[in-house]
């Protein structure tokens, strides 16, 4: 089996190129060429995520999902339509910054 493709989209929109962008407790899913927001997902909405209201989100796309992380949250997102995959939460250490290492091909 072929390792998955990390950081390329497995998601095309209609001009191909999108973008996850992190923002104010938010994760969207913007399409780069138009501007158009495909979806957009406040975690705090999440059950058990209320502390990443408001707050600077990380962001990485992954394959077929966006990574996202705040407040010692991290968080998977269908990349098609914003859906939760998964969450884990590691906020009892620290000042909440979450940060992505990826390895690249």
């Amino acid at each position: 089996m072929p390792e998955p493709a990390i950081g390329k989209l497995s998601y095309k929109s209609a001009s191909g190129v999108v973008v996850a962008v992190g923002h104010a407790g938010c994760v969207l899913l913007i399409e780069v060429e138009t501007g158009r927001v495909i979806w957009e997902r406040a975690l705090a909405e999440i059950p058990g995520a209320a502390a990443c209201d408001g707050q600077p989100i990380d962001v990485c796309l992954i394959v077929s999902r966006v990574i996202a992380g705040a407040m010692g949250h991290v968080f998977a997102l269908g990349l098609e339509d914003g859906s939760l995959l998964w969450h884990v939460e590691r906020r009892r250490r620290g000042d909440g910054a979450t940060r992505f290492a990826i390895e690249r091909n």
